[in-house]
């Protein structure tokens, strides 16, 4: 697990530079997850917000107007160069009550009992132990806090990773990964997203499938996107020769066909879940 953390924070630190330049292009796929976490925690003015995982920061963002000046919000992330690019983003709005963190959610260097709530689009999934994150996640938030948090569904529910990732593994002859390994799936169970957040204390817990679709416009485009935001995917695409990327590549366009409409454009599908929780009361 550790050279696990280590390949992922290399990985996420690596990218950080295209998530800034293509936030426009993330939060348009990920919107529907962030309008859903909002909602979901329901934040009054006043309150105080932990973002864990955060990337470009857009949770703390719409968190921030939410809680207003008389409140508080800590945007944080465990890879130090998107904690950089949020603070540059976010800092251009004026919310001078954002405060910007380096956390690692397993270790989270709050005090207990400190946060009203705790947001996360797409981080506990790809966390090393998402269980010892949500344990912290329960120990900083106040008694009867909330948490709100999103992760992918399940791989055929979300082509527009699934594909490139298969063609990729096949060519690599990589082994299939155990279903419990951090990565894009591995809370897409149900019953498992649940198991994790009950077996971190949290009650009234609450999940609903967030379904949509993701646009690109043509197939070099999807793999352009995929290549440059996917940090998991990254390095391996990355480490493929010439003749290998080329052949991935083209079966991925292949693999495009369902998709696309008669200009070329492509709408895929996607799935996440969403899943709401509150925090023990306390003594």
């Amino acid at each position: 697990m550790d050279e696990y953390r280590n390949a992922s924070l290399d990985s996420w630190s690596t990218v950080a530079p295209e998530w800034a330049q293509l936030t426009d292009r993330v939060d348009r796929q990920l919107g529907p997850a962030a309008d859903w976490i909002i909602r979901a925690l329901a934040l009054q003015p006043g309150e105080s917000v932990l973002e864990l995982a955060g990337g470009p920061g857009t949770l703390s963002l719409m968190a921030a107007h939410a809680v207003g000046s008389s409140g508080r919000v800590v945007y944080s992330d465990f890879a130090g160069p998107m904690v950089d690019a949020a603070r540059e983003r976010l800092t251009a709005e004026g919310l001078t009550w954002i405060e910007f963190r380096q956390i690692d959610a397993e270790a989270i260097e709050l005090p207990e009992n400190s946060i009203d709530a705790v947001a996360c689009r797409m981080g506990y999934m790809l966390m090393a132990e998402p269980g010892v994150a949500m344990r912290e996640t329960a120990r900083v938030l106040k008694g009867g806090g909330r948490v709100a948090l999103a992760v992918w569904g399940d791989a055929p529910s979300n082509p527009w990773a699934a594909l490139p990732m298969r063609e990729i593994a096949k060519h690599l002859s990589l082994p299939a990964p155990p279903p419990d390994a951090p990565g894009l799936w591995s809370l897409s169970s149900e019953d498992r997203l649940r198991a994790e957040l009950e077996g971190a204390g949290f009650g009234s817990v609450e999940i609903e499938p967030i379904e949509g679709s993701t646009e690109f416009d043509s197939a070099d485009h999807w793999i352009e996107m995929t290549r440059r935001l996917a940090g998991p995917l990254r390095a391996l695409w990355e480490g493929l020769d010439e003749p290998t990327r080329a052949a991935v590549e083209q079966l991925i366009r292949e693999a495009a066909a369902p998709y696309e409409a008669a200009d070329g454009r492509l709408s895929i599908p996607e799935r996440m879940l969403g899943a709401r929780a509150v925090a023990p009361a306390g003594p």
